[in-house]
């Protein structure tokens, strides 16, 4: 079994993960909507960091229609999604700052993840 990656900051788990799931060769087909995304955040770790009790799950969906979303998550214990969202403020900071009214879909799942989506590219991939 392979282990999570482990780093001192949200900074540094941040630098590594988002360059990973950014990279279009890491991009994943999104879920079945018959398929919760409660059970997306523990099969591959590649798409996971932790920095001491805080787990987060990165990662880039694509769609069937090929819209494309990013898609980050965050579990620990006592966590709210108030302060979720201050560590997706912080983990992005450096490469995608948060702007004035960005629009994230907010969702808590049965394991107690907290997922943020938005839109990554535009409305639709064109070939």
């Amino acid at each position: 079994m392979l282990s999570i990656h482990e780093h001192a900051t949200l900074e540094e788990a941040s630098a590594e993960l988002l360059d990973f799931v950014l990279e279009p060769s890491n991009w994943m087909a999104s879920q079945p909507a018959n398929q919760a995304p409660a059970s997306v955040p523990g099969e591959d770790v590649r798409y996971q960091r932790r920095v001491g009790p805080l787990r987060i799950f990165a990662i880039v969906e694509v769609a069937p229609s090929l819209e494309v979303f990013l898609r980050v998550a965050f579990r620990a214990p006592g966590l709210t999604p108030v302060k979720a969202a201050d560590h997706l403020e912080k983990f992005l900071k450096q490469r995608l700052p948060l702007t004035p009214n960005s629009e994230w879909q907010v969702e808590v799942d049965d394991r107690r993840w907290i997922h943020f989506v938005r839109r990554y590219a535009a409305p639709r991939l064109q070939a």
